[in-house]
């Protein structure tokens, strides 16, 4: 489709003898954005234009027609003005929430003030200003195609999800550099929007909220430790700490794969709805740029992908992007914190906020916010109460990240795994992820250039000294600092030169643990502190997925996993992810069992004192597979028995200790000294009794998602390789889920990227959009069904074979 300028341009350079006419119209100058956007099967846009400007504008046209009405909400939320369309409270008083990025339950209202106080003019001018000239034409090129569809359709053209809604505004530049900000902070900053956004001092003690001023003493008492576990600020960062929002990637190297090319798995877990939802795309500037992959709502280049020379994923790091800091307050006046010898007074920035009545009428809420030089103010009304005698200050490294969309844009320019590590040293400006990556002539890398808090090991030893500070460190590496003394600030990240990576020839994995074991041959040691403290440090046990997907990268690499020959192939890659083994269940299950279930009628009491006949779920346990499949009677029991057991995290449940030295094959072996395992299986059984499901129920018929009236079920496990959590309601997992997201098994033969995968949620939001869950119900059939992957086109021939090819032109 051609535009009414362009189709004029066209029209005006026909015809003439050459001969000047004063009467002629001024010649029409050449469009300022042009693009050609052509789509492939399951809504894919391919965008081709001559410039980056070009480049952004046809994405932000086709992004817009996929998700305008989640991103125009999205905007609302940067703007800090949720309140202002869907109010503060309800009828009853009650305040009105969002799901957030991490299925926290959000207020508006404190919502509202968190983005006033952060999504500032001169945050979006530091944006702008620190990002390079291509990003820039990228952000407006990206404005100007979004608003372009928003033009086009008129609101009462748009899909049902946003018909006529008066929140649906035109974008500007300054919100889409607000959204590279809110991406920036996803891992740091987002998880105390309500303890920032509502932090204020106090007119009197808050009723029952004590300061964390806890005595090493205090600290060694379960009942403290738990009182403190379940403070508002760290149940909101807990979906962080336990690696709840996650990923896995493989690069394999010519010395796994039977071409001896290299191959990617790409294996985001992230949520299913709103702003962390992924969006395929691929982007041709020829001669300068070619990329696909899958990017965040409202970013403009790929950030996971592959081009004609290497391909690469991520994984959310062990990086601690923020620290907080712990501040002596003037018993006089709460809003002046001791530093060096003296009280200094706080900084206020007085906000207002439109908030929406039930009765329709609007009100102005003003609140004034407070920072320090250790950073804003947060309280959570608890443990992390501001209180009259000390309060809380949170420091954040990619508050200032100005460079992450830079960096996306060069990754994307690399053209071997040892080029994409320059370029990720360039500007060492990932927010919170690894990379995992491998080439065409078969180098495989892992690498860690993300954003870490610029603390030193010294800083660490010397400013974490309070008993609280150093329990919190242990135990869940959260880094809580002395802020009575300006030599514990900080400012920026851990350079570039301080972070760890390697290049191989064999394979990397990462599951969300630390770098320290990328592959059972390397260690990586000796980095900064900060980049994995607490349980993440270097040498401590590795979880589930790292564990698994070293097993199973070997076992294949050796040809022991029943697939033929060695090494990978692209079909084969796929087939041991599908498999969906179970780790730890391979590794202590079966000693388990000939413990527990000896005898005729093996039985056990509960954890209430009931006794409990274990016969029917130990003969499903024994018969079980030990794999997450859609089809495996045995799959779910054992994941409530996991659940219950704390993931077999506890040392007692191994008969085989954790051994640094072995850390894939240790723990491993029950531990028969342990009589609590017995006793949390009869918990699963009664569990199983009470939701009227029976042991020997398979995951197809409880994983269930409904799309189009239908339901479709989803594959994997919420602690396996093969990753999935459904919230449980009613006996069934389902909405909201996060797991696996975009996938990309990516290798390279002569004529450039093989590339395979799937949008597990597919490419709209739009209810009633065809791409709404075309690729959803793909993503089933495949474990279902045996179903094909889909194939990613990527060069030109490709993409107009596809079947469901076609183009359109947009310019102006």
């Amino acid at each position: 489709m051609f535009s009414a300028l362009a189709s004029a341009a066209l029209l005006c350079a026909c015809g003439g003898n050459g001969d000047s006419n004063p009467l002629a119209p001024e010649p029409i100058s050449a469009p300022e954005f042009s693009a050609e956007i052509r789509y492939t099967s399951y809504g894919v846009p391919h965008i081709k234009a001559d410039n980056f400007k070009g480049a952004g504008y046809g994405y932000g046209y086709a992004f817009a027609q996929d998700h305008i009405c989640l991103f125009a909400q999205e905007i609302i939320i940067l703007r800090g003005e949720r309140s202002r369309f869907f109010g503060d409270v309800d009828a009853s008083g009650k305040p009105v929430n969002y799901l957030g990025q991490f299925g926290d339950f959000t207020p508006n209202l404190s919502s509202d003030f968190f983005y006033k106080a952060l999504m500032t003019p001169a945050q979006a001018q530091a944006m702008k200003n620190g990002a390079g000239a291509e990003v820039r034409d990228l952000v407006a090129g990206f404005v100007a195609g979004y608003n372009r569809y928003l033009s086009d359709k008129g609101l009462n053209g748009l899909p049902l999800d946003c018909k006529g809604a008066a929140w649906v505004r035109p974008m500007n530049e300054d919100d889409a550099y607000f959204r590279f900000t809110q991406a920036a902070i996803a891992g740091s900053s987002l998880q105390f929007i309500h303890a920032l956004g509502s932090a204020q001092p106090p007119l009197v003690k808050p009723a029952g909220a004590e300061p964390v001023l806890l005595s090493a003493k205090a600290l060694r008492a379960k009942s403290t430790q738990l009182a403190l576990a379940r403070t508002p600020l760290l149940q909101g960062l807990r979906q962080l700490e336990e690696h709840v929002i996650g990923s896995n990637g493989y690069g394999l190297g010519k010395g796994a794969t039977q071409s001896g090319a290299g191959m990617v798995l790409g294996n985001p877990h992230f949520p299913w709805w709103g702003a962390l939802r992924l969006h395929q795309l691929h982007l041709t500037i020829p001669g300068k740029y070619d990329v696909m992959g899958a990017t965040l709502l409202g970013a403009v280049v790929p950030l996971i992908g592959f081009n004609k020379d290497v391909a690469w994923t991520h994984t959310f790091s062990t990086d601690n992007r923020f620290t907080l800091f712990q501040l002596k307050l003037d018993p006089a006046d709460p809003t002046r914190y001791w530093v060096d010898g003296g009280y200094k007074p706080m900084s206020q920035t007085p906000l207002s906020v439109q908030a929406l009545q039930p009765d329709g009428s609007l009100k102005t809420i003003t609140r004034t916010l407070y920072s320090t030089d250790f950073g804003p103010m947060v309280s959570d009304g608890a443990s992390f109460a501001w209180s009259g005698a000390a309060g809380f200050a949170l420091r954040d490294a990619n508050y200032g990240n100005t460079k992450l969309l830079d960096q996306a844009l060069l990754n994307g320019k690399a053209s071997s795994a040892e080029s994409l590590r320059e370029n990720l040293a360039t500007f060492n400006a990932l927010p919170w992820v690894n990379t995992m990556a491998a080439d065409k002539n078969g180098r495989a890398l892992y690498a860690n250039y993300s954003v870490a808090a610029n603390v030193s090991d010294a800083q660490l030893a010397s400013c974490v000294n309070s008993p609280t500070g150093q329990f919190l460190l242990a135990t869940r590496g959260l880094v809580l600092m002395d802020g009575s003394k300006s030599a514990c600030n900080w400012n920026g990240a851990i350079p570039a030169a301080q972070r760890p990576y390697v290049l191989r020839d064999d394979f990397i994995v990462n599951a969300n643990d630390s770098h320290w074991l990328p592959n059972d041959q390397v260690r990586l040691s000796g980095y900064p502190k900060i980049i994995a403290t607490g349980p993440n440090a270097e040498g401590a046990p590795q979880g589930e997925r790292t564990r698994m997907g070293i097993a199973q990268a070997l076992d294949r690499i050796e040809g022991r996993d029943g697939l033929t020959g060695k090494g990978f192939t692209l079909a084969q890659l796929q087939q041991v992810y599908q498999k969906a083994r179970f780790f730890k269940a391979e590794q202590w299950l079966d000693e388990f069992l000939a413990a527990a279930c000896s005898g005729t009628s093996p039985s056990t009491k509960d954890s209430t004192g009931k006794l409990t006949d274990l016969s029917k779920a130990c003969a499903v346990l024994a018969a079980w597979k030990k794999t997450e499949g859609l089809l495996d009677p045995g799959a779910l029991l054992f994941r409530k028995f996991y659940e219950l057991s704390g993931e077999l995290k506890d040392a007692s449940y191994w008969r085989v200790a954790y051994n640094p030295a072995d850390p894939v094959d240790t723990p491993r072996g029950f531990n028969t000294a342990n009589s609590k395992a017995a006793t949390l299986l009869a918990d699963a059984v009664q569990w199983f009794a009470t939701q009227n499901i029976p042991l020997e129920e398979v995951t197809a018929r409880r994983q269930i998602i409904v799309r189009d009236s239908a339901p479709i079920p989803i594959p994997g496990g919420p602690y396996t390789f093969n990753n999935v959590r459904g919230n449980l309601n009613a006996g069934l997992y389902g909405d909201p889920v996060y797991g696996n997201s975009y996938m990309q098994f990516v290798t390279f033969d002569a004529k450039g990227p093989v590339a395979e995968g799937v949008l597990t949620y597919s490419q709209s939001s739009h209810i009633l959009s065809p791409h709404f869950s075309d690729q959803t119900k793909v993503y089933s059939d495949i474990y279902m069904k045996g179903g094909a992957w889909i194939k990613l086109p990527f060069s030109e021939a490709e993409i107009q074979a596809d079947p469901n090819y076609r183009s359109i032109r947009l310019s102006e």
